[in-house]
């Protein structure tokens, strides 16, 4: 981080500077920066939280190397003409500003830049995007959850490298045909429109994320919190456990309550993401403390069940969401999709809600008044992940954009291994989409693997890895009561994420003879550019299983 005042003494000329952030108020661009020895090297510029609402018209030129510009929590109204003049510029950042709309004569005049590659617009107050978005032909990720949209330009079916898109918390009737056809679309999410199905369970205007939920509520001055084990996107997670006491309320309050991972429990799902102090990992190195892996969150079905004691001793994990939105979406469509996920064996259980007491909403409420604003609190009440597991992935770094990172140091996966990763996955996603659910995340970084049984108690060195798809902040409920629902093809796109893992996995696992060739074809089918002839999940796991039985 660099100080504003040290920049205008000319303090950081000579300092061979590539990365410049200032987080000082700032009334307009700093010209200092401008200078030519800071200039002509100059990459990444962050001025995220400074105010600034201008560029320079001649900033392109000005920084003719620089990639990546971050303008979060500013107060751009338009998204300024100036970056189009950037001709490296490939990472864009306008989270929060306020924005509402673009600098240009006609949404079809609105300049990008030429290199543009990842698009974040997210919280915003846009009800279009621009139709020279088409021309955008290396847009790869393109970050819209919280605006106003209603609609998508039909052009931007032009962007054919299009691979993540976050569209959750807008005003979208429908999605646009063209959507589904995507050649290279494999991570969607669009929770909290009214396409979504889970949009009328959502209440944005709510200040109680949980109170049209059937998940247990524990109240706040019940759980003792320990020490943070991780964040992800939507929340903070720490460990923690519930005092002796009357931790819940209502007839089907009290939480419910089961072994490891995967077993002998009435409902499962995934909600978290992993921590990212563990991101660095290595998958099967026993001399890694996972002490700070981040649990995996999930919630009951929608179904009653049967009231478990969770012992007061029993270590859980505590979930506090950010707030009431992030870039995949909001917490309550979150929450929908864990309550809609149901049980199955590779994902991950919820045993309850936080219920804040009355003295501290009381207490919230006034500040609230003070403040002019209006909270979120939201929280959940999560089973603890054994230490043995560990994220499979790191997340996608500036310049793979999409693709996960791994390692150099992380140990090879046995054959059989891989193969056990990769069914379970597949047949977590086959249950999810059984059920209406699109992941919108499947990613290497959102599953946890150990090896040996999901049921720690068990496990032996004979007993097959087991993985848990973790983390439903990017899902959306998409049937609905119709039969016919376009949205069914939904399947088809994360099938292409699915390929992305089989590819992941066989870049750990290194040269196997006796399993490559098939995972080859199965990868080659399910990346082909037609969406609806690509394999759905129970024929992919189906699959799967004859490969392991070879093994």
């Amino acid at each position: 981080m660099q100080n504003l005042a040290t920049l205008r003494a000319g303090g950081y000329r000579n300092a061979g500077l590539t990365k410049i952030k200032i987080t000082e108020p700032l009334d307009e661009f700093p010209t200092e920066i401008l200078d030519t020895q800071i200039a002509s090297i100059l990459e990444i510029l962050d001025l995220s939280g400074t105010g600034l609402s201008s560029l320079p018209a001649d900033l392109g030129t000005r920084l003719p190397l620089l990639r990546i510009a971050f303008f979060s929590s500013c107060q751009f109204k338009k998204f300024p003409s100036a970056l189009a003049g950037c001709p490296c510029l490939e990472m864009v950042a306008f989270r929060k500003n306020g924005m509402e709309g673009f600098e240009g004569d006609s949404l079809d005049d609105v300049a990008f830049p030429p290199r543009l590659r990842w698009l974040i617009l997210t919280d915003n107050l846009l009800s279009h995007i621009p139709t020279s978005i088409g021309r955008c032909a290396r847009l790869e990720k393109c970050m819209l959850a919280g605006n106003q949209l209603a609609s998508l330009p039909d052009t931007m079916a032009d962007c054919k490298n299009l691979t993540l898109l976050r569209l959750a918390a807008n005003k979208l009737e429908s999605l646009p045909s063209w959507l589904l056809t995507m050649p290279k679309l494999a991570f969607l999410s669009f929770a909290g429109n009214p396409c979504s199905s889970s949009s009328s369970k959502s209440d944005s205007t709510s200040s109680d994320p949980t109170s049209n939920s059937s998940l247990p509520q524990v109240d706040w001055n019940q759980i003792e919190i320990h020490h943070m084990l991780g964040e992800g996107a939507s929340g903070i997670i720490s460990k923690g456990t519930i005092r002796n006491g009357n931790s819940s309320r209502g007839s089907n309050s009290a939480l419910n309550s089961r072994g490891p991972s995967g077993f002998n429990t009435p409902s499962l799902s995934g909600t978290s993401t992993p921590a990212v102090s563990v991101s660095g990992a290595s998958v099967f190195s026993t001399a890694t403390s996972l002490s700070t892996l981040s649990a995996t969150t999930s919630a009951s079905a929608r179904q009653s069940t049967p009231s478990l004691s969770l012992s007061p001793s029993t270590p859980v994990a505590v979930k506090i969401f950010r707030g009431a939105l992030t870039s995949d979406g909001t917490p309550y469509d979150e929450m929908a999709a864990c309550l809609a996920a149901g049980q199955h064996v590779n994902l991950v259980q919820v045993h309850g809600q936080i219920r804040w007491g009355e003295d501290e909403d009381e207490a919230e409420e006034k500040k609230d008044v003070e403040n002019k604003a209006s909270p979120f609190r939201g929280g959940l009440i999560m089973e603890l992940i054994p230490l043995q597991y560990r994220v499979l992935g790191n997340p996608p770094s500036f310049d793979s954009c999409t693709r996960d990172c791994f390692d150099n140091n992380d140990s090879r996966l046995p054959a059989t291994a891989g193969l056990a990763i990769l069914s379970g996955v597949a047949s977590a996603a086959a249950h999810l989409h059984e059920r209406g659910i699109s992941h919108g995340d499947l990613y290497a970084h959102n599953i946890l693997v150990a090896p040996g049984a999901a049921d720690a108690s068990k496990a032996s060195k004979d007993d097959s890895t087991h993985a848990i798809l973790s983390d439903f902040g990017a899902a959306t409920l998409y049937r609905s009561d119709d039969e016919s629902n376009v949205l069914v093809g939904l399947e088809k796109l994360e099938v292409l994420a699915f390929a992305h893992l089989v590819e992941d996995v066989l870049g750990l696992m290194g040269e196997d003879p006796s399993v490559c060739p098939q995972l080859l074809q199965m990868h080659q089918r399910c990346v082909i550019p037609d969406v609806e002839k690509r394999p759905s999940f129970t024929t992919l796991v189906n699959e799967l299983a004859i490969f392991q039985a070879a093994v």
